[in-house]
């Protein structure tokens, strides 16, 4: 499986209380917390849609978005 980067912003608390989770569980990795984590949110999501998303026509849109 390929693996890439990705940079996104989390408040500092949930950093924190991340870092812990992976400190005090053996074998676990940041990157292997936040994969399982988003993993989890996405099927949520498209169990709670009724379907997957389909593929996207473009990339996201880069930096904040506008108010």
């Amino acid at each position: 499986m390929t693996k890439t980067r990705i940079t996104f912003y989390l408040s500092e608390a949930m950093v924190d209380k991340a870092k812990n989770a992976v400190f005090w569980t053996p074998g676990m990795t940041l990157s292997g917390l936040v994969e399982q984590a988003l993993e989890e949110r996405v099927e949520r999501m498209e169990s709670e849609r009724g379907q997957a998303f389909p593929e996207r026509s473009s990339e996201l849109a880069k930096g904040r978005p506008a108010r």
